[in-house]
């Protein structure tokens, strides 16, 4: 959750960068490593954010709204409560340095993790790659400024240059703050132009003086605590045969794939006790997902991924959903949870799930 909250701001800043030196002022141009260092002395100057998040989504004809208050003090300190859905209200997560705390009301559970250093993180990005990888990949336009919350923002839009791309998502629109570069808002829209997913950030407040006390977190009376390690929750890379070594439980795959799909030679497998793991299969530029793990009956899975339909799987229920163009099925067999993934229409999806042996 950290890298990809941290990786969507600096995608914003990236745009907001670009917006500033290629789209106003096209007589002057900079480099990558000059937009980085920009990018990075903007975000210095930011001591502390507070903000409602809230996100609304249309997938499958079903509209839904997340919402979550929550405090920033860079580099380290966050502090986030969701309000809604109801599934969510009252969870809460906290990062304090090098602890991150989460509270999950529903199983009265605290979760305790340490995170590595800064210097040690794995998902430490490098600036001036991530610049070029989205100048290489999207077609930047600016649109205008509007006011968001009160303050003036940039307007900027991100087309994928590959149309294989955009029939995920057709194009992305942000709003960046034209002070800080901070991140505002952003909306993403399917093929058809439709709007999918929109985040936007509510009664703004930055640099008021946000003491550490808002991230000291203490556990709830009577809540279970829990701790996990940070490296269990990192995936890692195995062939086949270790992952099957690896499993507490029988790992199935398909017998029948559509032409030209093929597995790649490795697995991914991620957590501690109650282990994940995912396969990928390929045919050219198309990709089928497959991830097995021991079902666990508290488990949320449905919660934000719209109304499914119902399909059989070998006589068993399964669920199918489309998200960003991406058909998902999931079904359970023998204490198993299984989720497919990809481009595939539903009826292929199933032919390969009643396949598994």
């Amino acid at each position: 959750m950290k890298r990809q909250t941290k990786q969507i701001v600096v995608v914003t800043i990236v745009l907001a960068a670009v917006l500033l030196t290629g789209c106003v002022d096209q007589g002057s141009e900079m480099s990558a490593d000059e937009i980085a260092s920009m990018m990075e002395a903007k975000q210095a100057e930011i001591k502390d954010f507070s903000a409602t998040m809230v996100m609304t989504s249309s997938f499958g004809g079903e509209d839904m709204t997340m919402r979550a208050t929550m405090v920033t003090k860079p580099p380290d300190k966050t502090r986030s409560e969701f309000i809604e859905p109801a599934e969510l209200a009252g969870t809460v997560m906290v990062i304090n340095g090098s602890t991150m705390w989460t509270y999950d009301p529903a199983k009265n559970q605290v979760t305790k993790m340490e995170l590595p250093d800064a210097e040690d993180a794995p998902f430490e990005m490098d600036y001036t790659q991530i610049v070029k990888g989205i100048l290489d990949e999207n077609d930047i336009s600016y649109k205008g400024t509007e006011n968001v919350g009160g303050r003036s923002t940039y307007v900027i839009e991100a087309t994928p240059k590959d149309e294989a791309h955009r029939k995920f998502i057709s194009k992305t629109r942000v709003w960046v703050d034209r002070e800080n570069w901070m991140l505002l808002g952003t909306e993403m829209y399917d093929a058809d132009g439709n709007p999918m997913v929109k985040v936007e950030y509510r009664d703004i407040t930055f640099n008021t003086g946000i003491p550490d006390s808002e991230f000291i977190f203490e556990a709830p009376v009577g809540a279970e605590v829990v701790e996990e390690s940070f490296e269990d929750r990192m995936p890692e890379t195995m062939t086949l045969d270790e992952a099957r070594a690896n499993l507490t439980f029988d790992l199935r795959t398909p017998s029948y794939l559509p032409e030209g799909y093929e597995l790649d030679d490795h697995a991914m497998v991620t957590g501690g006790e109650r282990k994940v793991v995912s396969l990928k299969y390929t045919n050219g530029d198309e990709r089928l997902y497959l991830s097995e793990w021991i079902s666990d009956d508290t488990e949320q899975s449905g919660m934000i991924r719209g109304e499914p339909e119902i399909v059989s799987i070998n006589g068993t229920d399964g669920e199918i959903t489309s998200v960003f163009g991406m058909n998902t099925l999931r079904w359970s067999a023998d204490g198993i949870d299984y989720s497919l993934s990809g481009g595939l229409e539903k009826d292929e999806l199933v032919n390969v799930a009643e396949s598994m042996t």
